[in-house]
């Protein structure tokens, strides 16, 4: 890995674009992507920008997507909306679009030595520190000037995305400095305009703990290498409250995951933590050596479901692996992991073009790049992966098209972005989620934190029809034997005066789940679970449609939907989910339960993302009790599989 900009950077890039077709393609479609850009006049905003997430569709809380400044589609309801808030959103998202393209027209300009490429990232990095100033200091709330507050910023609404925004063009000025296509007033003037005047906004703002850090160090690192401040780089490196080091201590667990415990906000992160670490290299800072940054390209191929996704969990959408691919460019180069990725992958991103080294052992291993692949997977048929910042176990037993995973959320709160969902399961088995946390949605729905943060909104438990409190729980056993995985975690702050255990069994073709939850009172406790599958009846069973106010009038419960009450009679049950009516109707999860005294059954449906839907939701209740126990056995099966024995059944939940 050379320096951004420097001779062997530019003379490495343009070998591998003209010895490799993974390269060369890479290049092509950059060059597609950017030459309509230049037969525009340049069209940079000068409004003030507002807040990305007030960027959805009021109707139904999908994203939308921009067709011009003044005209915004939602996709799914297909509306166009215009006018305030998301005109400002749309500003937003045009800045940004401009600091990438800047960026990248400079590297092409590296690349291919065309003079227009330069001539139109300096036109963008000039026009910007020509009006810099004049952009009014304002905030996501519409506050500007002195009441803006720490929080505010000039082009861009908050110091976070002013600092995404300064470190694409830093590295633009890095290129064009060192190729000779700035002079030395020009490079003056757009340091001195832009550069420091918007690193003193960005530091106005110390986060310490938080991906806000992590992208204002990368603004600080990134200037600091374009102007060869090497008091700025150390800053960003070193301060003891806020910098690249503080943070790899503080923020990023020893087993490499964000502390947030989102895997949105982790590969959010792990974007600035590489621009941080290459930046710093052009000043001679070897950051790439840091074991836990090398841990965060590490923890996603050990973390995720068998089909290379990860669940959504606390402020996190599903996510597949292969969207994030391009940061395994660097960490292969690197590390010499995440190849079983990239041969998945298309390698035609901008980092393919940056980072991309040959995948073919021979030619891994003249580039000193192990050509294993050691990380990808877990060794055997059964393992257990603990992200122990935030508190997860992962586990997985058996293989494709049989392996089945969970995850055990027991640990911290996750800070601003955590739900309150301690002890929440989730459940991959048969290639399908079976057990589904219901995501997020943009910060400004008032829905995310009416019911995607509730504990009504996760699988786990809820007392007295109330959400619990932000809390930590411990995990107590965590083993394999012989393909059989046993978790155990507790928490006892959930609830003032209540423990709750979750002990999870994951084994060959079931997941046993035992909840044992013991107050100091009385108390009304909810067992539940969602699952992205439908329903299938039941001729034995008598639905008895109630309100949503027989179960809760408070904290997300009014959000669920054809409530139904389970009449049956005895404490052994069996309900079934196909995974949908088309092409997976004959996809099955068979839910088995019993309880020592008799549990009210309810089934409704619970909102989730907008491009999933709703979700079926299953509430075991047990009222007016100081202690109770939920055993539940979870069996994915295809239809016509004829059910479990209630006698083996009871027997495997007992060997938990």
């Amino acid at each position: 890995m050379y320096p951004l900009g420097t001779a062997e950077w530019k003379n490495d890039l343009r070998w591998r674009v003209s010895n490799y077709d993974w390269a060369g393609r890479a290049l092509a479609l950059l060059k597609e992507e950017m030459e309509p850009v230049l037969e525009l006049p340049l069209d940079i905003p000068l409004m003030p920008s507002g807040f990305v997430h007030n960027y959805f569709c009021p109707d139904d809380g999908a994203r939308l997507q921009r067709i011009d400044r003044h005209h915004h589609l939602c996709r799914l309801c297909s509306k166009v909306w215009s006018g305030s808030p998301w005109d400002e959103a749309a500003v937003e998202q045009e800045h940004s679009s401009y600091s990438r393209r800047t960026r990248l027209a400079a590297i092409l300009h590296a690349v291919t030595g065309e003079e227009k490429w330069a001539a139109w990232a300096k036109q963008v990095l000039l026009f910007y520190a020509e009006r810099y100033s004049s952009f009014v200091l304002h905030d996501i709330f519409g506050k500007q000037g002195e009441e803006a507050g720490k929080y505010g910023a000039r082009v861009q609404n908050q110091t976070l995305s002013e600092a995404a925004w300064l470190g694409p063009l830093a590295q633009a000025f890095t290129v064009l400095r060192l190729n000779g296509r700035l002079t030395e007033e020009e490079q003056k003037r757009i340091a001195g305009k832009l550069f420091y005047p918007a690193v003193d906004v960005i530091n106005r703002n110390p986060r310490r703990e938080s991906n806000w850090q992590a992208y204002h160090n990368f603004a600080m690192a990134a200037v600091a290498e374009a102007v060869q401040d090497r008091p700025l780089l150390h800053r960003a490196i070193h301060d003891p409250d806020n910098g690249f080091l503080f943070q790899m201590e503080r923020s990023v667990g020893t087993d490499g995951f964000w502390f947030e415990g989102a895997w949105s906000y982790h590969f959010y992160t792990l974007e600035a933590q590489l621009q941080i670490v290459w930046s710093a290299l052009g000043l001679g800072e070897r950051l790439y050596e840091h074991d836990r940054f090398a841990a965060m390209f590490r923890i996603p191929l050990q973390a995720c479901w068998p089909d290379y996704t990860f669940p959504a969990i606390h402020d996190s959408v599903e996510i597949a692996l292969r969207d994030h691919a391009h940061l395994f460019e660097f960490a292969f180069a690197q590390y010499g992991i995440g190849k079983e990725l990239l041969q998945r992958s298309e390698r035609t991103s901008l980092y393919s073009l940056l980072f991309g080294r040959p995948l073919a052992s021979r030619e891994g291993k003249e580039l000193g790049v192990s050509a294993g692949d050691g990380a990808s997977r877990p060794a055997g048929r059964s393992s257990v992966c603990l992200l122990r910042k935030p508190g997860m176990a992962v586990a997985r037993t058996g293989d494709s098209p049989a392996a089945q995973s969970v995850y055990l959320d027991y640990g911290g709160h996750g800070d601003w972005h955590g739900h309150y969902d301690k002890l929440h399961l989730m459940y991959y088995a048969r290639g399908r989620s079976w057990l589904t946390d219901a995501g997020m949605l943009p910060y400004n729905n008032p829905l995310h934190d009416a019911w995607f943060r509730q504990t009504i909104a996760h699988n786990t438990i809820v007392i007295g029809g109330r959400s619990q409190n932000a809390s930590n729980g411990a995990l107590l056993i965590a083993e394999e034997d012989n393909g059989v995985i046993r978790l155990t975690a507790e928490v006892a702050d959930a609830y003032e005066g209540a423990r709750i255990e979750r002990r999870v069994t994951l084994a060959e073709g079931i997941l046993i789940d035992i909840c044992t939850v013991a107050c100091d009172r009385e108390q009304v406790i909810d067992w539940v679970v969602h699952t992205p599958g439908v329903p299938v009846p039941n001729s034995s069973h008598r639905l008895c449609p109630v309100e949503a106010s027989e179960l809760s009038f408070e904290d997300g419960y009014p959000f669920l939907k054809e409530i139904v009450r389970i009449d049956r009679t005895g404490n052994e049950w069996m309900l079934e989910w196909k995974w949908d009516e088309g092409e997976g109707a004959d996809e099955r999860m068979q839910v088995y339960g019993w309880d020592g005294e008799v549990s009210l059954l309810y089934l409704a449906e619970s909102p989730a993302m907008p491009e999933i839907g709703r979700r079926s939701a299953l509430i075991r209740r047990r009222s007016g009790v100081r202690h109770a126990e939920f055993v539940t056995v979870f069996r994915p099966c295809r239809q016509g599989d004829g059910p479990l024995d209630f006698r083996l059944f009871k027997e495997r939940a007992h060997g938990n």
